[in-house]
């Protein structure tokens, strides 16, 4: 699987979407930034050897209205600052946010978030790290 929903080659900047609850309360988003830079998990699809930039946002909030104006800002400050295009960027829902977890259920807005994600002109990718314990727990149907 690519890590990025098409051509991994492509691209060169990977923002993560992460859930506001579960930053504020327990998760510093370590996890998620060390499956990027490890090349693993749904970050496997991208080549380690090219250099990619990796940033992390917020959803702001329940139900995730403050993704588009997030990334809206982040591509015209990319493209005015560093002349990157829309094209070479990924966004990433956290598996906080996409799957199941110890955190909770799959966030019940991530379909809307995602929808977000496509409103500003980027493609959508559901999960970042996948733990062996959680996947393990979702077969189960421990983590429905």
């Amino acid at each position: 699987m690519s890590g990025d929903g098409g051509d991994g080659m492509e691209k060169s900047y990977v923002v993560v979407v992460q859930c506001a609850k579960a930053t504020d309360a327990v998760c510093p988003g370590f996890l998620c930034e060390h499956a990027f830079n490890a090349r693993i998990d749904a970050f496997a699809g991208y080549p380690a050897e090219r250099p990619m930039r990796y940033n992390a946002i917020s959803c702001g909030g329940c139900p995730g209205r403050a993704v588009l104006r997030k990334l809206v800002n982040l591509k015209k400050n990319l493209k005015k600052r560093e002349n990157i295009e829309a094209g070479s960027i990924v966004a990433h829902l956290s598996t906080c946010i996409a799957k199941p977890s110890h955190h909770g259920p799959r966030c019940p807005h991530a379909d809307y978030i995602k929808a977000q994600i496509g409103r500003a002109g980027l493609p959508a990718v559901e999960g970042t790290r996948f733990s062996p314990r959680a996947e393990a727990r979702r077969r189960d149907g421990i983590y429905p």
